[in-house]
């Protein structure tokens, strides 16, 4: 256990059942932590680690250029069977990614096509760094810019992993639960840690839970071992995580901030088009939102959920089916405190002409914008705090109005 066994707002006893429930996804390439916050909102951040085509997930079937760029990637078309969700007669979403609608028609749900972090380069992991540190040309301190925003709210953080990831590192209080020492890996661990506090309600109940997850994804890894092999599990576990964070945030002495990492969205061959790979993993990106949604119960009209990612792809395909690194992709903010239905951004376009380095979607929206507008609007934070504590150096970029309801 790293830096303190205290949590602040986040009580000892919480911490643990969070862990019970994280621990099980942690090797899966799905990753969750949590924090608290003084209040009764509710923030979600969810980081698409690998870079997510965002052209695939919100396609502009309505740009004359659409079908031409992305030439064997161009999804069916709009209103014909298995094609594209129509959103606003311009944009849609790819149909595996069907149980997102029902927020975009509550209004729930704002999309932002062409977002960037204000990262110029190609790099993984100096794109990952500067959206989650809020630097896009690097440099810093080391912190992240949700840790920075919990430290002006005196807020606390805790990950079920053996580091924090970047996002929540920084002067705000802080413990990773990971420790390797601990026997996750007995089969008899939580059975026997249930015994011992099983006058602990809210503790039992969790951990009641997290073995459930446990056994749930024993299921699913041994029936999809057999299918389609890791990128279908990913999805699987996408779901699992997206219903454990609902019921911690529900909780009225649990965590009122949560981030989910998902990895695996680097899709340089084979990505497939209505489905294959990538239409898994919208599936269960989606499907893991609903289940946040549902398992939070009246609390999703306190929640704000932002989902991003740390560059987009190029537009056109390579030669191997997929696509490459690039600069703009597709951001999603949704959740019962969103003004949504509707799109956000300039739409640069896919004309020739239009695309950055002739090849890559052009941004118009900096992440930037969207963080402040959360963090003002929904989490309470003044501009001067953004300004100067949580997103240093970020004075021309400002928040954009009317995304929180």
């Amino acid at each position: 256990m790293t830096r303190t066994a205290k949590t602040g707002g986040v009580s000892r006893r919480t911490a643990l059942a969070q862990l019970s429930a994280f621990t099980v996804l942690a090797s899966q390439g799905v990753t969750l932590s949590a924090a608290a916050a003084p209040g009764d909102k509710r923030l979600v951040v969810v980081l698409l680690r690998g870079g997510m085509d965002g052209l695939a997930l919100v396609p502009p079937y309505g740009d004359k250029n659409y079908e031409t760029v992305r030439g064997e990637l161009a999804l069916i078309p709009a209103n014909r069977t298995g094609g594209i969700l129509d959103l606003n007669g311009f944009f849609g979403l790819h149909p595996a990614a069907e149980a997102l609608m029902p927020f975009w028609t509550a209004g729930e749900m704002a999309v932002i096509p062409a977002a960037w972090s204000g990262y110029e380069g190609r790099s993984h992991f100096a794109a990952q760094d500067a959206l989650e540190t809020g630097r896009p040309r690097g440099g810093g301190d080391g912190t992240g810019w949700l840790n920075r925003a919990l430290s002006a709210m005196n807020g606390s953080a805790v990950a079920a992993a053996p580091q924090l990831p970047l996002i929540l590192r920084g002067p705000a209080q802080a413990v990773t639960l990971g420790d390797d020492r601990v026997p996750y890996q007995d089969p008899g661990f939580f059975r026997r840690v249930q015994l011992l506090y099983g006058d602990d309600t809210l503790f039992s109940q969790m951990l009641v839970q997290g073995v459930r997850a446990r056994e749930q994804i024993g299921a699913i890894l041994s029936e999809e071992d057999l299918k389609s092999g890791r990128s279908a599990r990913r999805a699987q576990h996408l779901t699992l995580a997206g219903g454990a964070a609902g019921k911690l945030l529900a909780s009225d002495d649990g965590p009122r901030v949560a981030v989910l990492e998902a990895s695996g969205w680097d899709t340089h061959q084979n990505q497939g088009v209505e489905e294959g790979v990538l239409a898994r993993r919208f599936a269960g990106l989606a499907d893991g939102l609903a289940a946040l949604a549902e398992a939070l119960g009246p609390r999703w009209k306190q929640t704000a959920v932002l989902v991003m990612t740390e560059f987009g792809r190029t537009a056109r395909p390579n030669g191997t089916g997929g696509t490459d690194h690039g600069t703009a992709g597709a951001a999603l903010l949704l959740g019962g405190a969103v003004k949504g239905g509707s799109i956000v951004g300039k739409w640069p376009g896919l004309a020739p002409d239009a695309l950055a380095d002739g090849r890559d979607l052009a941004p118009s929206v900096d992440l930037r914008g969207v963080i402040k507008s959360v963090l003002a609007g929904h989490m309470g934070l003044s501009a001067s705090a953004l300004n100067s504590r949580v997103l240093p150096g970020s004075g021309s970029v400002s928040a954009l109005p009317g995304l929180i309801a």
